[in-house]
């Protein structure tokens, strides 16, 4: 009798720190939000298909895959893909939102070949939209899905892909993953005034390793855990979720202390002055009405009157954890 009471308390004290701790109250913070947001039903909905999803069989298609919503991004588009094909992405979800560049035409061959799926998606303030379908299209297809920008470049440091990197960490913490929160380091002008030739990853390399923007992270999650979504960094999930940060640290939210030693995200926040003006012009796909979500930049009809030239704007350090791909990134881009 003993033995039974000792294992009762021990289950309520487990139950009492989940239900108490800080992971939970953000948990219960983020879905309350969305609930506010999007209204109770739709919360609901989304939750009961959650763990529907969680009945079927795990005959996944794609181990990893990228949804990402893309406005104008021709010029770099390729350089993206084929890096994150190195580093074991299989598909990519591009949510085309209104480019006038010749983005699809760049994309068809990656379109027939199957690698990319290409939707368009019209309208303003899409991005939330964009990342809700893509959760409802692929959570019985896709293990892993990141949600990441088209500036943002998912790297590896010790590991030679992403998938080996998450394998790794479920082994060091006895548990699988859920969702993984990955930091940014942020690229600035790196001097450059006007639109550079060759690789981003070439021409800005200089850094900030120390700015408090570091701290934000994207997600790489497992689709069947994620209930819905209404922030770029993170997703809602089912409870009971293991949401870890790159450490293996248990996380919850858009930030965590920046962890840079084995994998990071290099945002490719503003490459040229001139091209940080275009961005401005064209908008953001997470900004609201109510809100603007992009924490590090203001909202865009205020930012073109603070904007200027500072040739090393988070150009201080310098990173060159992306140049061991370089090299085979150039063979599959043609580039001498």
């Amino acid at each position: 009798m003993s033995e039974l009471y000792v294992k009762f308390r021990g289950c309520c004290a487990r139950t009492s720190k989940y239900l108490f701790s800080r992971l939970t109250r953000d948990k219960l913070r983020f879905k309350w939000n969305y609930i506010e947001e999007y209204g109770l039903v739709n919360f609901l909905s989304y939750t009961a298909k959650c763990y529907l999803n969680n009945l079927l069989p795990p005959n996944y298609k794609i181990n990893l895959a990228i949804t990402a919503i893309a406005k104008n991004e021709a010029s770099y588009i390729r350089e993206w893909i084929e890096f994150h094909r190195l580093v074991g992405v299989e598909k990519f979800f591009i949510y085309d939102n209104e480019s006038t560049d010749n983005l699809k035409e760049i994309l068809q061959p990656y379109i027939d070949s199957e690698i990319v799926e290409y939707i368009c998606f019209p309208g303003k303030c899409r991005q939330f939209a964009a990342y809700r379908n893509s959760i409802r299209r692929n959570a019985n297809k896709v293990k892993y899905m990141a949600f990441i920008d088209c500036d943002e470049f998912i790297t590896p440091i010790k590991h030679n892909t992403i998938p080996e990197f998450i394998e790794y960490l479920e082994k060091k913490i006895n548990h699988k993953i859920d969702a993984l929160g990955i930091n940014w380091i942020m690229h600035g002008y790196n001097g450059h005034y006007e639109k550079q030739e060759g690789l981003v990853c070439e021409n800005y390399s200089k850094c900030d390793l120390n700015t408090g923007a570091n701290q934000h992270i994207k997600s790489i999650v497992r689709l069947r855990s994620v209930i819905s979504n209404n922030h770029p960094h993170f997703c809602i999930h089912k409870l009971f979720s293991k949401i870890v940060n790159a450490n293996g640290e248990e996380m919850y939210g858009p930030f965590t202390e920046p962890h840079l030693d084995e994998i990071v995200i290099h945002h490719y926040y503003t490459k040229s002055y001139t091209e940080t003006k275009n961005k401005i012009q064209k908008g953001f796909a997470d900004q609201t009405n109510k809100r603007p979500i992009s924490a590090f930049m203001p909202p865009a009809k205020e930012q073109p009157k603070k904007l200027e030239f500072v040739p090393d704007f988070l150009s201080v350090d310098e990173d060159h954890s992306m140049d061991r791909f370089i090299p085979l990134l150039k063979e599959k881009l043609g580039i001498n």
